[in-house]
C-alpha cells in the first residue's frame, strides 16, 4: 500500500515528519530554503520545497513540473531543481478561483546579519 507522503517532510535520519506544512490561505512570507524532497502521485511529480520563516515557522511549498526539467513557482523561471539549500527567498502564495493554495512566486533576498 502506498502512503501519499504529500504532508511530510524527510528528515536527516531517514524517518517523514509532518513537521513542515503547506499554506491554508495567501500570503508573502521570507525565509530560508532548507531542504526538497521529490513528491509523485500516479503520473504526477512534483518538488517540495520545505523553508522556515523569520518568525519561525515550517513551510512546504509543492514546486510542479511546468516543462521538462524545470520545478518553480508558477510564476518566474526560478528553478528550485538546481537551487542551493540555506539560501533565503521572498515567496508569495495566492489562492486559484476554487479556493486551492499554489505558491506564486519566488525572489531570492540576501540575508542580512543582525552582526554586521
Amino acid at each position: 500500500m502506498d502512503m501519499d507522503l504529500s504532508k511530510y517532510h524527510l528528515g536527516n535520519d531517514g524517518f517523514y515528519y509532518n513537521d513542515y506544512v503547506a499554506p491554508e490561505k495567501p500570503e508573502t512570507f521570507a525565509g530560508q530554503f532548507v531542504s526538497a524532497q521529490w513528491w509523485h502521485k500516479g503520473s504526477r511529480f512534483a518538488l517540495i520545497c520545505n523553508f522556515e520563516t523569520e518568525d519561525g515557522r515550517r513551510i512546504a511549498l509543492f514546486a510542479f513540473q511546468r516543462y521538462t526539467g524545470f520545478y518553480g513557482p508558477r510564476f518566474g523561471d526560478t528553478n528550485f531543481k538546481e537551487m542551493e539549500t540555506h539560501t533565503f527567498w521572498q515567496c508569495e502564495i495566492q489562492k486559484t478561483r476554487t479556493g486551492r493554495c499554489f505558491w506564486a512566486s519566488a525572489r531570492q533576498i540576501k540575508q542580512t546579519n543582525e552582526n554586521d
